[in-house]
């Protein structure tokens, strides 16, 4: 995965090279130039692959071009024609090669642009035997490209033995690659520049949230293809529009320019947490005691936390065994009055505890219980009675409810039969049932008078109304008004 450049011996293609081997060493083993560069296209090699698959390729940060200007003896700025300035940055090549561009460099635009060295002074040295020759622009204004490549120069020659009489042995030899760039005037902006694929989304929160997961990305996708290797080398970073003249009318930034998406400006930020005590052992507090150990429990303790009471004792020592157990080493006050103490715990970075209440009672340091939850046992009282529930109201006449209670108003008499017939003819009329149920009540009295009108049987006994003769005759009038209800 090397450029166009032969770099340390690796191959001339972009992106098919795939160095898979690598040199093992081994005792007494003669080593020669040809390993030592297979191991160094290995890890080579895979930075590129990783770069270019996983973070793609583009401007990481910088790289803006601005218009080149110079100060004159009064301290006046004014623009340089011709020239732009390209500031430092950061750079991803298209082959996953990382550019550098320590300085900012001036680039002339009539001319093919420059080239540097990572790390070598940026001072454009003019060449006292050969000058530049300049071509003007044909039409009125003309708009060009500036973009960045990556390139290897070879660097700090040595001399070598030479190995024979043959002319064609070389008594220097190039000792390093070093790593640099070269800034292009281009015509048009690079082929490879104009595929960026926008990021599904652009959501600015997504930088500030702390929980980043796959739902804050974006939407659901399916399985991408591995991308192609790009076309060219170059990475666009302006567009520069020109006069006749030389004064540069635009430059965007934007136009050429493809971003790779980094999380160097991303960070989270953190807060120390605040202490909490919970409980504290009970510890003989006599006074003038000293180095007397007690035990404290909660959260949030770090390390170099300290602990202290308001009054009357002291505390001398503080080890942290963990964020929830401190021991104190406590020492007591000649003078120890009894009633309510406050403890505090306090953290490096100023967060403090709220003030834990303890009593001295007796000689006795101690933290007030804490009231258990009563606990929920049954009631032993019986339960209420229940109501009644309320009569379900008939769903088919309200009618057949009077004709029951007629039944016990003929005490002796047989009128068990007819009760039923009552509801049997609910269904067919529910209208006629309703008023001939209350004429079967108000019937019953009339009969006692309408006793006297039939001659009592002979044998019968008056007075007493012998219900025989009596429901003879009721049982006789029955089936006429019972006839009537059909």
């Amino acid at each position: 995965m090397s450029t166009q450049s032969v770099c340390c011996g690796g191959t001339t293609t972009p992106c098919d090279s795939t160095i898979a081997e690598l040199p093992r060493y081994y005792p007494r083993q003669l080593i020669t130039p040809a390993d030592l560069t297979l191991e160094q296209n290995y890890f080579r090699d895979r930075m590129r692959r990783h770069n270019r698959l996983v973070h793609g390729w583009g401007v990481v940060c910088g790289a803006l071009v601005c218009p080149a200007t110079t100060t004159d003896a009064d301290g006046k700025i004014s623009p340089v024609p011709w020239n732009v300035s390209v500031q430092k940055g950061y750079i991803l090549g298209p082959y996953g090669d990382e550019i550098i561009l320590d300085c900012a460099r001036t680039v002339d635009l009539r001319t093919s642009g420059v080239s540097g060295v990572t790390g070598e002074p940026c001072i454009d040295a003019p060449d006292p035997w050969c000058a530049q020759v300049y071509t003007a622009p044909s039409s009125t204004t003309s708009t060009v490209y500036i973009a960045v490549q990556y390139k290897q120069t070879m660097m700090r020659p040595v001399r070598v033995q030479p190995l024979g009489c043959g002319c064609d042995d070389t008594t220097c030899e190039y000792s390093r690659w070093h790593d640099g760039y070269e800034i292009g005037v281009l015509q048009q902006c690079p082929s490879s520049s104009e595929k960026a694929v926008p990021i599904p989304r652009t959501d600015a929160t997504i930088a500030n949230t702390q929980d980043i997961s796959i739902a804050n990305i974006g939407p659901v996708i399916t399985n991408p293809d591995c991308p192609d290797c790009p076309s060219g080398p170059w990475v666009g970073l302006a567009k520069v529009t020109i006069d006749r003249n030389g004064v540069i009318k635009s430059i965007d930034n934007c136009a050429c320019r493809r971003i790779v998406v980094s999380w160097s400006q991303t960070a989270r930020s953190c807060s120390g947490p605040k202490p909490t005590i919970r409980s504290a052992s009970s510890i003989e507090v006599p006074s003038g005691a000293t180095e007397i150990s007690m035990n404290v429990a909660g959260t949030g303790f770090l390390c170099g936390a300290k602990a202290e009471f308001d009054r009357d004792l002291t505390v001398t020592q503080t080890q942290v065994q963990d964020s929830q157990n401190l021991v104190l080493s406590v020492n007591v006050g000649e003078k120890l009055a009894s009633g309510e103490i406050h403890l505090m715990v306090t953290n490096l970075d100023g967060l403090a505890s709220n003030s834990f209440v303890m009593h001295i009672n007796g000689g006795v340091l101690s933290a007030p219980l804490t009231p258990a939850p009563a606990p929920n046992v049954p009631s032993t009282a019986p339960p209420a009675p229940a109501s009644p529930p309320p009569p379900t109201p008939s769903t088919t006449s309200p009618a057949p409810a009077p004709p029951a209670p007629s039944a016990p108003s003929t005490a002796p008499a047989a009128p068990a039969p007819p009760a039923p017939s009552a509801p049997s003819t609910a269904p067919s009329a529910p209208t006629p049932p309703a008023p001939s149920a209350p004429s079967t009540a108000p019937s019953a009295p009339p009969a006692t008078p309408a006793a006297p009108a039939v001659p009592p049987a002979a044998g019968a006994t008056p007075a007493g109304g012998t219900t025989t003769g009596q429901a003879t005759s009721r049982t006789a009038k029955a089936p006429p008004k019972k006839s009537t209800t059909p």
